[in-house]
This record gives C-alpha cells, sequence and structure tokens, in this order.
C-alpha cells in the first residue's frame, strides 16, 4: 500500500477538498489502485472534505485523521508527503517531512520554487486535479528517483540551528 500523508488546516489554501478527486484519478486513470491519502489537520472546511470524499465514493482512500498532538510518528510511517496547496508561505510540514528524510510532492502554489528543488529535494507538481493526480502518479511510480530524494535529504541538514545561532550571535 502507497501511503501519502498531509498535514494542515482544513481550509480552502490546504487544496484538501480536491484531493478526493485527485485520489480518483490516480486510481482510475493511473491504476495505482492502493493508494490511502491520509490528512491530519481541524479546521472549518471538514465538512465540505468529509462531502467531497463521499462524493467520489473516496472513503476508503482519503482518511481525515484530525488533529493529532504528535504528528511525526505519521510523517515517519508515510511513504511520500503531499502539500497539496493552493497557496503557501513556507510550509513548515514540508520541511518536517525533508528533515525525516521523507520524499515531498508539492504542487506548483508561487512560492514552492522557493522551497523545494524539483528532481533534487522534492517534486513540484502543477496545481490542477489532472495535472497533480498525473504528478503524484509518476513519482510514485519513480521509485529511483524517490530514492535519490531520499538520499539527498539524508545528507542534507534542514533544521534552523545555524540560522539560529546566528541570531543569537547578533544580539550579543
Amino acid at each position: 500500500m502507497i501511503r501519502l500523508l498531509s498535514i494542515g488546516r482544513y481550509c480552502e489554501a490546504k487544496n484538501y477538498d480536491n484531493v478526493p478527486a485527485i485520489v480518483r484519478a490516480i486510481i482510475a486513470e493511473h491504476g495505482v489502485s492502493d493508494l490511502r491519502w491520509f490528512i491530519i489537520g481541524y479546521g472549518g472546511d471538514e465538512d465540505l472534505i468529509r462531502r467531497k470524499i463521499a462524493e467520489a465514493g473516496m472513503q476508503s482512500h482519503v482518511i481525515l485523521l484530525g488533529k493529532r498532538e504528535n504528528p511525526y510518528p505519521y510523517i515517519k510511517a508515510c511513504d511520500i508527503y503531499v502539500q497539496p496547496s493552493r497557496y503557501e508561505g513556507k510550509s513548515v510540514t514540508v520541511r518536517e517531512a525533508q528533515m525525516l528524510c521523507k520524499p515531498v510532492v508539492v504542487t506548483n502554489y508561487p512560492t514552492a520554487p522557493s522551497q523545494i528543488r524539483h528532481g533534487i529535494d522534492g517534486v513540484i507538481v502543477p496545481l490542477d486535479n489532472a495535472g497533480c493526480a498525473q504528478g503524484i502518479a509518476d513519482f510514485i511510480a519513480d521509485r529511483p528517483l524517490q530514492q535519490r530524494i531520499i538520499n539527498y535529504l539524508s545528507t542534507h541538514d534542514y533544521g534552523n540551528e545555524a540560522e539560529v545561532n546566528k541570531i543569537y550571535q547578533l544580539l550579543k
């Protein structure tokens, strides 16, 4: 089973309302049937997302986990971390997934290239549902690319300790 994971508020910016249609396309058009997309979060759009899951018939493939005190075991257990956002500033959860050496997929929101170097420390896929489904399905199938990204992440420091230390030095 392929385990995708997303973490964030259940709101328009995160684009979770389109996840059921994306998953349906991955399954129907790209033949990836043994797939579960878990979403950790909470917020005002939960009812909308649940309705979209039911309308798409994706209840066994898109699972809302609700709020979790500690998301790190879920990140560790996933195969791919996905940030399907319509827009983002700098996603903390993307960075956390990278720190845990998880392959990351983000949609092509305006700030995506400032956080992901496509094909090096993650992949950027189109924001539209069909393009997103195609990009995720292609990435699932490309195990060598996933492994190259994991290897890259394991040799790079994605923490911010060095930056915090610079600030401390300036404050002295």
